[in-house]
């Protein structure tokens, strides 16, 4: 059985190694069995997927794949949201998963076989998914950028910077694992604050957090770093932000403490802070440089507003039980 819609396939084909681009041909053999009518582009230099997705936005297409990891993920939907409004509300956005960060596919529940991903590209549940909104500070001022899955700070950007650019060939949750332990061993903890309301928004005051903190997790999804469970009660649908902050820590207590981020016990970390929020300030202290990442991509640094669009696109998957 043949899809009746238009699906246009946006390819890195350096993801996983190069995986992605060695497997165009099966690609294209799953979109001649399961839609009528398809087209490829690939990508050749960085953030090139924002412009083609941008392109196809304003085209007659009616689902986009991201075919790479979740860096490919991030540069999409950021051609696909201007002005915080989707400039197609009707196009369809899913994901072919290959890539060293492939974090965002576990909270979708997208087959990692190619064949089934692209069924499901074509027959799987449509959802109408929140997409976060992150205002960061850069050199030359303030700039906006959308991430679908989840956005980081504090270690979290030196662990993205590792992973991104030593060598991947282990996959994965290996090279992240990797950055992650050499960071423990390196990074000095910086002094920030947090100011956020609850989504009772009848309070008056905002709450705050303010301490030396090792990282900080603003989750959309529930999976990062290579699958580290940041969000166990994560939901894509619910319009609040599951932030996770952890306190200052020895070495030796981040690394016996490393098991509970993959566990789903992130929760229950000694100095862990968790809440639910749906717009959130983040100050550094002392003019301290505290790097961002947003799926896995280094974007800017503190002071910055993180939030949520709810509901803004349409993105097509298995899907978990919530």
């Amino acid at each position: 059985m043949r899809s009746k819609e238009k699906i246009c396939f946006i390819i890195n084909p350096k993801a996983a190694d190069g995986a992605a681009g060695k497997n165009i041909p099966k690609i294209e053999a799953a979109a001649e069995q399961f839609f009528s009518h398809h087209a490829i582009k690939t990508t050749n230099h960085p953030k090139h997927a924002t412009i083609l997705a941008r392109e196809i936005a304003k085209d007659d297409f009616d689902v986009i794949a991201a075919v790479g990891g979740d860096g490919t993920c991030h540069e999409i939907i950021n051609g696909l949201i201007e002005n915080d409004q989707p400039i197609n509300p009707n196009l369809t956005f899913t994901v072919i998963p290959f890539g060293t960060g492939s974090d965002l596919i576990k909270s979708l529940l997208t087959p990692n076989n190619i064949f089934e991903a692209v069924e499901t590209a074509a027959f799987g549940e449509t959802r109408q998914t929140d997409i976060g909104k992150a205002l960061v500070s850069t050199e030359k001022g303030k700039m906006c950028r959308y991430f679908i899955n989840v956005a980081g700070f504090g270690a979290n950007g030196e662990v993205v910077r590792r992973a991104n650019t030593g060598s991947k060939r282990f996959g994965g949750r290996l090279t992240f694992l990797k950055a992650t332990l050499e960071t423990s061993f390196t990074y000095r903890s910086p002094k920030a604050k947090l100011t956020w309301k609850k989504s009772s928004a009848k309070q008056r005051k905002p709450n705050t957090w303010e301490d030396r903190m090792l990282s900080c997790f603003l989750a959309n999804g529930s999976y990062c770093g290579g699958g580290m469970w940041v969000a166990p009660k994560g939901s894509m649908h619910d319009g609040l932000l599951d932030i996770t902050v952890l306190a200052q820590k020895t070495v030796a207590s981040q690394l016996i403490e490393l098991r509970s981020l993959y566990n789903g016990e992130i929760a229950s970390v000694e100095g862990a802070s968790c809440f639910r929020a749906e717009k959130v300030l983040a100050e550094p202290a002392h003019g301290e440089i505290i790097r961002i990442d947003l799926d896995g991509e280094l974007s800017g640094m503190l002071p910055a507003e993180f939030s949520l669009l709810p509901k803004i696109i349409p993105i097509r998957a298995k899907w978990t039980s919530e």
